[in-house]
């Protein structure tokens, strides 16, 4: 049994090395490397999901002809941080190529010192998404506008608008 383990090992070791060294003889559009241009974005978002002030980092999971899958997260907060500090993390859907439609869905990380004066939860979780549109240029530059609602466990659906500028590598 033992022998019979390995020789399948070693088989299919070979077998996925013919396949590897033929890698550079098969082309396709839709094979994109790992570390390639495009795959990162980083981008200075004003109000927002952070309802202020962020800096955010996405990646692009997915990368295929007219829509991407990406991971999003960032930290931000009012314009004076010591007030308000949150963090999301998103799943976002992009659909077209230069002009894109971007929906989102994830949870914010919030924490707010207890101040004299504001009644507000120190620590919270709550549920952010996003509906918008994208431009990513050939020149390395992002720019978004959306719709990003927040769910106050106390107060309900809180609409706002954010703008985004960033570069992508």
């Amino acid at each position: 049994m033992k022998k019979f383990i390995i020789i399948i090992f070693i088989t299919s070791f070979c077998l996925t090395q013919s396949l590897f060294s033929q890698q550079d003889t098969i082309q396709s559009n839709k094979v994109i490397p790992q570390d390639s241009l495009g795959r990162h974005l980083w981008y200075i978002e004003f109000f927002g999901v952070n309802y202020g002030l962020s800096i955010n980092y996405e990646y692009i999971l997915l990368n295929d002809n007219l829509y991407k899958l990406s991971l999003r997260t960032g930290v931000g907060g009012n314009f004076i941080f010591f007030y308000h500090i949150s963090s999301p993390f998103m799943v976002n859907f992009i659909f077209g190529k230069t002009h894109n439609l971007d929906f989102g869905v994830g949870i914010l990380l919030d924490y707010s010192p207890k101040q004299k004066g504001y009644n507000l939860a120190p620590q919270a979780v709550k549920f952010i998404g996003n509906i918008g549109y994208r431009v990513i240029s050939k020149e390395d530059f992002i720019f978004r506008i959306g719709f990003t609602p927040i769910y106050f466990y106390n107060q309900g659906v809180i609409p706002l608008i954010g703008i985004s500028f960033g570069h992508y590598f």
